[in-house]
């Protein structure tokens, strides 16, 4: 059993991931548990699932990622069994899972079962880690490797449960959090920090005083850790340079994100970029290849100062007037509420308490009439038309943050019954 160090009192939890037979969530075919004391995992469980026989046929998709077929699960038990023996691992836990995929595919299952739905918080691993880490992607292995945590079997339930448990204490152990309600704040404050200073798509202005790229003709390659490949192309713009598309006879640096120096030995594979610039540069072509690292080190900003930035640009343009805190609430929420009506509720209501008539709306800054609706006095809203303006905002500003939310009632099913 492998444990995190050094140890973190009072970060208690458990993390959980699910291997599905298809694309119904509800088809689970595996699960992996990994309990956390302290910052240390302390136990492993795993169980292989019989999914029902509604949800019984495996996709060659499926099984290409995990790779259980229907022969490993012939004489597994079903979720209903399982379930129990999840919630009896988990106790009265705190549980975590790398996306909303885990939490929801478990719901659906035991929906399907006519169970009782799990009554512990849910803590969204990956949804911290956007809020916390700037990076181009934000996937298990890609979040794993940024926090240099041992290598694991991706898509192994019980490997995937372990991982994550290893990014939340290694994130906690970066903000000096010591329970999982203080690693969400942590997170949630420094997306409310983006969301205060906005910049536009491409605007990494002020981050230099000098352009320590000045005359440069810098191509890219590769799967970029810190920024994605258009950031990064206007990133060296800012800096002096041009960014180029290709290797060519002009082209001075090339910048590979998953570049290893040994790839450069003779009869190693490697991309058609790095293959060209190499020749290039064996030709007599002054061209350098670079790490990533190499890269950050030589345009002499600060990687606190470029995360800043880039966090900057990745809040929703589309939402600019929607206050910070309908995305923290809706995370908060999301952990302490089952049905959709009350966390809809929690999400939108302002945080100062009711208004009074008179007060500014937070949409259109307009004065509160009197004798409104209860909640739009709650939400600080003058009338019909900025409630709406406040929830398409909210709901495009949720769904671009990946916040999971429980499913809003089926208006259709609700009249149907009639």
């Amino acid at each position: 059993m492998q444990t995190l160090s050094p140890r973190i009192g009072g970060l208690n939890f458990t993390a959980v991931d699910v291997e599905t037979a298809n694309s119904q969530r509800a088809s689970i075919c595996s699960v992996g548990a990994a309990r956390v004391r302290d910052g240390e995992v302390v136990e492993i469980w795993s169980s292989l699932v019989r999914p029902h026989a509604e949800l019984a046929e495996f996709h060659e998709r499926n099984m290409g990622v995990h790779q259980i077929r229907p022969a490993d699960v012939a004489e597994a038990p079903e979720w209903d069994q399982v379930y129990a023996e999840l919630l009896a691992f988990a106790g009265e836990d705190a549980l975590v899972a790398h996306s909303g995929f885990d939490a929801s595919a478990i719901g659906q299952a035991t929906m399907i079962y006519d169970l009782e739905p799990v009554e512990n918080p849910w803590y969204d691993s990956e949804i911290i880690s956007r809020n916390l880490l700037t990076l181009a992607s934000y996937r298990l292995p890609a979040v794993s490797n940024f926090l240099e945590l041992p290598n694991f079997e991706h898509h192994t339930a019980e490997e995937d449960a372990l991982q994550c448990a290893r990014i939340i204490t290694a994130l906690a152990r970066r903000t000096g959090s010591s329970t999982l309600e203080e690693l969400f704040r942590a997170g949630a404050a420094q997306a409310a920090k983006s969301m205060s200073g906005r910049r536009a798509p491409g605007d990494f202005s002020g981050l230099s005083t000098v352009e320590p790229l000045a005359g440069e003709q810098v191509v890219f390659t590769g799967t970029l850790q810190t920024l994605k490949r258009a950031e990064a192309q206007a990133l060296v713009q800012s800096l002096g340079a041009k960014s180029q598309s290709g290797v060519t006879k002009t082209t001075t640096l090339v910048v590979s994100g998953d570049f290893d120096p040994r790839a450069l030995r003779p009869g190693a594979e490697i991309s058609r970029k790095l293959q060209k610039a190499r020749l290039l540069a064996e030709a007599g072509q002054p061209l350098e290849i670079l790490t990533e690292q190499d890269f950050l080190d030589r345009i002499e900003v600060t990687r606190e100062a470029l995360e800043e930035a880039t966090r900057e640009q990745r809040v929703p343009r589309a939402s600019h007037w929607l206050p910070a805190y309908v995305l923290d609430q809706a995370r908060e929420a999301a952990a302490r509420y089952v049905g959709y009506n009350a966390w809809i509720r929690a999400a939108l209501r302002h945080p100062g308490g009711r208004a009074a008539p008179g007060d500014p709306c937070i949409r259109c800054g307009g004065a509160l009439a009197d004798r409104l609706y209860w909640l739009l006095y709650e939400r600080h809203i003058c009338g019909d038309r900025c409630a709406s303006s406040l929830k398409r905002a909210a709901k495009r500003a949720w769904d671009q943050a990946n916040i999971q939310r429980p499913a809003a009632p089926s208006y259709e099913e609700m009249y149907g019954r009639r």
